[in-house]
């Protein structure tokens, strides 16, 4: 009968029944797992998360702030990019990040913000890794926890101020493990003086800190009520006067005492936690809910500090439990703070990280096996597009499917009527490009606006208010809106403009849609109207297309709608459809198999 067991050095081995012991895995192939193969797995998993086209619509508005700071020298307190909030306070939740942001942006594009964020993740797990495999001897306990704390975070990493609250919360809490454990009144001072310094520069950052002040109470307290550290003793001192510094710290920043105010005017937006994806919670039972990797992720990584915790031989160090319940109510709350969880947790396992190891090292088969296939598992995922956060290998760019790229190339060069009206979630890219010469409705930074308008611009999407209401109200005279779901649809916005005949389709593709109220239009502008090719109207359409008086004009907006589009699925969809109408059929076949390479869905070849 055989034994297997793990070496102190980290080498397995098998003692035979006679007593004779057999190495199965060297120390030299130990090692090369531990200190190579696992740091590159691991960073090969962060770019196949983090390399990818930009689809997120919030980080360009915080470009834009950067870019307004690097252009006049100056934070704007009111904001410059929209009609409807003009003049009315603006709190950066992260100036600096911004200006970061927009500066790597300037002078090496997306792979430039694509590789900061690989960097900066590389920074936060790669020293983990080495931190529990230094705690444990080898590098499968940590590296599984880390795996976890990746799926259950990614859809965070995106090119925004909040990802740097993932980069300092981490390191925080290291600096408070260690506190709570030195006896060295010299490091127990460095550590006092460091704590605000981080907090200081992290409220530049992002208003995450705020999660780093709360958590440190929590440990404090938790130290105190658990006996873990005296209320008399020095190191209790200490840890109220940097308690004391840190708690307001923050207050250095451009918006002094104002920043607090910004988590006000958010939960004052009504309706954010049921109609704002972000800020809905982890777990939403109308719909909206995340991935189920992430779910996955969620779950093992708590799994694993239950584990590690429960099987703790010393109950002393309980503060990690208090801190890790704060997060994972925080989590469950809003479901944008899932990324201080995943990346919190890994620093709040470490003090109970050889627990989890033991267990493991019962399991090495499994444990190695996990280790190896776990990273592959994660980067297939991303490649066949089940992580819903882009598919197929590591690529820049901007993802011109979930952002406005055509159609705000398309209001830069056809001089609309002002006022615009555009959908939310386009907000962020075209105030980038286009404000302030053409200010937007609305966009991601809802606490800028009045709710009120928040509220009309729900009530014009929903058909609660009229187009003509809305137009008296905020002077509009151009629409910018989705339209995924606008075909069969009769009160979505865009079919409601199609149907007057005050309004013109200007342009269209297979997600979003111009409109602009014909009497405020030049000729120019006029003459590029869709009279009879418009996706809402396909009957119109198929009728100009059999009448000779019209038909060579309807094939004109066809082709131009084509050319526009970039080669939309709708717009070769209608050519299929008005191919095969006039008896085409292998043309019709032809611009079928186009249409649906673009957008397998189409929903006009249903």
């Amino acid at each position: 009968m055989n034994h297997r067991t793990t070496n102190e050095d980290g080498s397995r081995s098998t003692r035979s029944r006679g007593g004779e012991t057999v190495l199965v895995h060297t120390h030299s192939l130990t090692r090369a797992l531990d200190w190579f193969v696992y740091p590159v797995l691991l960073l090969i998993v962060i770019v196949f998360l983090t390399v990818r086209p930009i689809s997120d619509p919030d980080c360009w508005f915080h470009m834009a702030l950067g870019r307004y700071v690097l252009e006049h020298g100056v934070i704007p307190r009111t904001d410059v990019f929209s009609h409807t909030a003009a003049g009315r306070e603006w709190i950066s939740s992260g100036w600096a990040s911004s200006v970061l942001l927009q500066w790597i942006f300037s002078h090496w594009g997306p792979p430039g913000l694509a590789l900061m964020m690989t960097a900066l993740l590389s920074a936060l797990y790669l020293p983990l890794y080495i931190f529990g495999l230094k705690r444990t001897g080898w590098g499968e306990p940590m590296l599984l926890v880390l795996l976890s704390s990746l799926l259950a975070a990614y859809l965070r990493f995106n090119p925004r101020p909040d990802l740097w609250s993932l980069l300092f919360l981490p390191y925080f809490l290291l600096l408070v493990s260690y506190l709570s454990r030195q006896t060295s009144r010299h490091f127990r001072i460095i550590g006092a003086v460091a704590m605000p310094l981080i907090i200081a520069l992290w409220a530049n950052f992002h208003a995450g800190f705020l999660a780093g002040i709360i958590t440190f109470w929590i440990s404090v307290i938790a130290m105190i009520v658990t006996h873990e550290v005296e209320l008399t003793a020095p190191r209790a001192k200490i840890l109220f006067a940097a308690g004391a510094a840190l708690s307001l710290a923050w207050i250095l920043n451009p918006y002094g005492f104002r920043f607090a105010m910004l988590a006000g005017k958010i939960q004052a937006i009504p309706g954010v936690r049921t109609l704002v994806f972000e800020w809905m919670p982890l777990i939403y039972l109308p719909g909206f809910n995340l991935p189920w990797p992430t779910y996955v992720g969620f779950f093992l990584l708590g799994l694993f500090f239950v584990v590690a915790y429960r099987l703790s031989r010393s109950k002393k160090t309980r503060w990690p439990l208090f801190v890790a319940a704060f997060f994972l109510l925080f989590a469950l709350w809003q479901r944008r703070q899932g990324g201080l969880y995943a990346t919190g947790i890994p620093v709040l396992i470490l003090p109970f990280l050889s627990n989890l190891s033991e267990i493991l090292k019962r399991r090495v088969v499994f444990a190695r096996s996990a280790a190896m296939g776990g990273p592959i598992a994660i980067c297939l995922l991303q490649y066949y597009g089940i992580l819903e956060s882009g598919q197929g290998l590591p690529t820049f760019g901007v993802n011109a499917r979930t952002l406005p790229c055509i159609p705000t190339e398309y209001l830069a060069q056809v001089p609309t009527p002002p006022k615009l009206f555009n959908s939310y979630a386009m907000g962020g890219y075209l105030l980038y490009h286009l404000s302030p010469q053409i200010p937007i409705f609305i966009d991601g930074r809802l606490d800028v606006y009045d709710p009120s308008v928040w509220a009309d611009y729900l009530a014009i999407e929903e058909n609660r208010m009229s187009i003509d209401m809305a137009c008296v109200k905020y002077g509009i005279n151009t629409f910018a809106i989705e339209t995924r779901d606008a075909i069969g649809e009769p009160t979505h916005l865009a079919n409601r403009l199609a149907a007057d005949p005050r309004w013109i389709l200007l342009f269209f593709d297979d997600d979003y849609m111009i409109f602009a109220r014909k009497e405020m239009c030049a000729d120019s502008v006029q003459s590029k109207a869709f009279q009879f090719a418009n996706p809402l109207a396909m009957n119109k359409f198929l009728t100009a297309m059999r009448a000779p008086e019209t038909q060579q004009r309807a094939l004109e907006e066809l082709r131009r709608a084509i050319e526009v589009s970039n080669g939309s699925a709708l717009a070769y969809a209608m050519a299929s459809l008005a191919a095969k109408q006039n008896g085409e059929d292998g043309a019709a076949e032809r611009y079928k198999a186009a249409a649906l390479a673009r957008d397998p869905t189409c929903p006009l070849l249903r």
